[in-house]
């Protein structure tokens, strides 16, 4: 009887440090997830703000270069003609401010990147919002393919402006003599440019590419960065109140 009760109380003890044992593990468990709910509320909300900025980034970007291919348009129409009624100092300011602003979309890197490389990215729960971050970087690539080809026609007409125009006598008729520059002494006019066809060529090319830049690939980018925040919005919303 005394071995019995022995052997029962033994087993009884086991029982117990094993029952505390495991609820030790799932308390910690517990903690374990909570912390990592917390670290994805804080990349969430971070994420939100970076997003935000890529947001304002490719409004900004889009605005820029409607502005360049409003003056392109304006441009376009007036090539060739025998009667393009521009006087010479407007022909030199459209000629530079079509081309005389890059057009490229920076966004902020910072926190995606850091999930990214960390291999943080799988702290994201939600299915939608990992594989849109995921594709982030092919996105990027597409625009940055797109911004190359829009940027080939732009440097080509500068080359033309420094071969067959009067580059210093239209810079200074364009923005005035801000830098202080001498005045070109060489009586020759870019306005000549209006009648090259090779110029109307690579003008038609800005054009199209910008034209593509917006209506397609940024608009795209626009709507994804929408989309994006609004999952993060309401993700971080659902994760705080868990």
């Amino acid at each position: 009887n005394k071995f019995s009760k022995y052997v029962l109380y033994a087993i009884g003890e086991i029982v117990l440090v094993v029952i505390g044992i495991l609820i030790a593990l799932q308390l910690n468990n517990l903690n374990e997830i909570e912390k990592v709910k917390d670290t994805e509320v804080i990349y969430l909300n971070a994420l939100h703000d970076e997003f935000s900025n890529n947001l304002k980034e490719v409004e900004r970007v889009m605005k820029q270069n409607e502005r360049n291919l409003k003056i392109a348009h304006t441009l376009l129409g007036r090539m060739g003609s025998d009667n393009p009624d521009l006087t010479e100092k407007v022909f030199d300011s459209l000629l530079y401010r079509t081309i005389v602003t890059e057009i490229q979309y920076r966004p902020s890197p910072g926190i995606l990147v850091e999930l990214v490389n960390s291999g943080k990215l799988s702290i994201i729960s939600n299915r939608e919002l990992r594989l849109k971050l995921a594709s982030w970087d092919g996105i990027l690539t597409s625009i940055l393919f797109q911004e190359e080809e829009h940027s080939k026609p732009r440097y080509k007409l500068i080359d033309l402006i420094n071969k067959l125009g009067n580059g210093r006598k239209s810079f200074i008729n364009a923005f005035g003599n801000m830098m202080d520059m001498p005045n070109s002494n060489f009586k020759s006019s870019s306005i000549v440019l209006l009648k090259n066809l090779e110029y109307d060529n690579q003008l038609t090319f800005f054009y199209a590419t910008g034209t593509f830049l917006n209506l397609n690939y940024y608009s795209d980018l626009k709507n994804n960065i929408i989309k994006t925040l609004k999952i993060c919005l309401l993700y971080t919303s659902d994760a705080a109140d868990d």
